[in-house]
């Protein structure tokens, strides 16, 4: 399916609520300003009052104390363009489509499924902007657009988990970064890296919100897009420690805030449910046998609790990236999370891998900046699954057949063409040498002994593995950036899980800006013509402009004032104008398959 051209991003209206103070046993609904930087549902914002597309709690009362005047529209002001957005790249067919022959335009809803759209991140570090140095400190300093995060202003201790217990004052306030300051307090959850003093660095929080308000206006839809999101993640931590049963806070910190967030919808008039969860994590499940089914079992229990107290009909999804720095072979967690989604799809969706990003000094963390570029896949996969209705499957393996030495892998493919990609450098060219020409494949025979691939070749939607040796009659597995060429953490390393397959989605999201830069003859190196012109550019952002060679991307962030190119400069020095974006095409999941009968 063709994707539909671009579409500038609507101008999109900052939102600031402060819907009330909920004490732990009722809803009061403060119309009135509360606190400084909170406006309530009612008043305009300071620049350019523009509809928030929802009633009001009421006439504004005096600072600080609460009002419950009359309804009316509600408004906020309007900020700036938010940057571009390829409203189709989820593959939404060309509006001259229809019964003349040409592709049926699928109907996609006008309106949001839920006044507040819920939004639930948890997992590991990753969920959470771990990595601990300055690459980590938060960038996205701006509101995004009207979406919502939670704050309690009560007395000490802040953020109970349970109803009933403490004396909190809930709030919705602008998302953005940092996600969550730390409260005062100590014990589980104030000195523990657990909810809520578990922030760590820039989320993918903000950069998702950002980018489902432009999707949803860039396509017409009706009124706001709010997503309201909870953040819950434990660094460092297993499955067991932020799913239901480990007793642990992540899971009833996540059902609380629901709660909270359903209290505070009805208080501003509107309706709350949750559309789906954010998982980021893997890396301590790395070798749990059992992993798959606890994450079919974490769904399971978000589901039932989640509708519960939202009262939504509609299935909660869990949305799951894979992790890509641990050696986890054939049965590791990256692997298991793509089955699980195979088995589930309506449940569970893998939205890939991570392999395809610059990491921290470390390999293990992401910088800032791929936080970002994180959270607009989590939203350009949320938006076709949660707002649009339509399923979604990664770049995977659906059918596997040989004859002879030739193999034939038929892919699920989101955004055709499939291509190879060029900027990477392949794996196994010192290591495990035997897949060297697989670009990411490995084929081994049922005694897990590798066999020498010879070639693979792109066909259609289908990758054609040819092996130097005709196995015989036993059948061969075959596997995707399953081995490492080295041991420790490796993300983003040429010796680490790593793989060249990938589709042609070109998706652009909130990141999109245009930067000067200078440029040398002959030379890979670009120079921001700014001081930290570069700070929001990351390896695999895409450019373009005068001069600027086809397919050329961004191969590493040196600093903020330096970046390598996957390309020398072919033109004359000069100082030169381009637009750069993280670049967001589908990459290969680790996956492990038997040919098929």
């Amino acid at each position: 399916m063709s994707p539909i051209s671009r579409a500038n991003f609507a101008a999109l209206s900052l939102f600031t609520a402060s819907v009330g103070s909920l004490s732990a046993c009722s809803t009061q609904a403060n119309a009135g300003v509360g606190s400084a930087g909170a406006a309530n549902l009612g008043s305009a914002g300071s620049v350019g009052a523009a509809s928030a597309g929802a009633p009001n709690a009421g006439a504004p009362g005096s600072a600080g104390a609460p009002s419950a005047g009359a309804t009316g529209t509600s408004s906020a002001g309007s900020t700036g363009s938010a940057g571009f957005a390829n409203a189709g790249a989820a593959g939404l067919e060309p509006p001259d489509g229809g019964p003349d022959g040409g592709p049926i335009v699928p109907v996609v809803p006008k309106t949001p499924p839920f006044g507040w759209v819920g939004v639930i991140g948890t997992g590991q570090s990753l969920a959470v902007g771990g990595g601990g140095s300055q690459q980590q400190v938060p960038i996205s300093k701006t509101a995004s657009a009207k979406n919502l995060k939670l704050v309690d202003t009560g007395p000490d201790p802040k953020y109970p988990i349970q109803p009933n217990t403490g004396s909190p004052k809930w709030a919705a306030i602008p998302l953005k970064e940092p996600f969550r300051d730390n409260a005062p307090g100590s014990g589980p959850g104030y000195d523990d890296g657990q909810y809520p003093n578990n922030v760590q660095g820039e989320t993918p929080h903000t950069a998702m919100g950002s980018t489902l308000s432009a999707l949803f206006a860039a396509r017409g839809g009706m009124g706001d897009y709010v997503s309201v999101h909870s953040l819950v993640g434990w660094f460092g931590r297993c499955l067991k420690d932020i799913n239901k049963e480990g007793g642990q806070r992540a899971y009833p910190a996540s059902v609380n805030e629901a709660r909270v967030w359903k209290q505070l919808a009805q208080a501003a008039n509107t309706t709350y449910g949750v559309g789906g969860i954010i998982l980021t994590h893997g890396e301590c499940d790395d070798v749990t046998a059992d992993y798959g089914t606890g994450l079919h079992q974490f769904w399971q229990d978000y589901n039932t609790d989640l509708k519960a107290i939202t009262g939504q009909t509609r299935d909660v999804v869990l949305f799951a990236s894979q992790q890509s720095t641990q050696n986890h072979g054939a049965t590791g967690s990256a692997v298991q999370l793509w089955q699980a989604s195979v088995a589930n799809p309506d449940q569970i969706v893998c939205i890939g891998p991570k392999y395809q990003y610059q990491y921290g000094p470390d390999s293990l963390h992401l910088p800032a900046t791929g936080y970002i570029r994180l959270g607009e896949k989590h939203a350009e996969i949320f938006d076709i699954v949660v707002n649009q209705q339509r399923p979604w499957k990664p770049v995977q393996p659906n059918k596997i057949t040989r004859a002879g030495a030739v193999i034939t892998v038929a892919m699920d493919v989101p955004n055709p063409p499939l291509v190879w990609d060029t900027a990477l450098a392949p794996p196994h060219q010192q290591m495990n040498q035997a897949w060297a020409a697989g670009k990411g494949f490995e084929v081994s025979d049922q005694s897990n002994k590798p066999l020498n691939i010879a070639s693979v070749a792109i066909s259609g939607s289908s990758v054609v593995i040819t092996l130097s040796a005709n196995p015989g009659t036993q059948k061969v597995h075959v596997g995707y950036a399953l081995t490492q060429d080295g041991s420790g953490s490796l993300g983003g390393k040429v010796n680490g899980l790593r793989g060249l397959l990938r589709d042609s989605d070109d998706f652009l999201g909130s990141d999109a800006e245009s930067l000067d830069a200078d440029v040398t003859k002959g030379s890979a190196v670009i120079k921001s013509a700014t001081t930290g012109g570069f700070a929001r550019r990351t390896a695999g952002d895409l450019l373009s402009g005068t001069g600027v060679a086809p397919g050329v991307v961004v191969l590493s962030h040196d600093s903020d004032d330096q970046l390598t190119l996957s390309a020398p400069w072919s033109g004359d020095s000069a100082r030169i104008s381009a637009s750069y974006h993280h670049g967001q095409a589908n990459y290969c999941v680790h996956f492990a398959m038997d040919e098929t009968p």
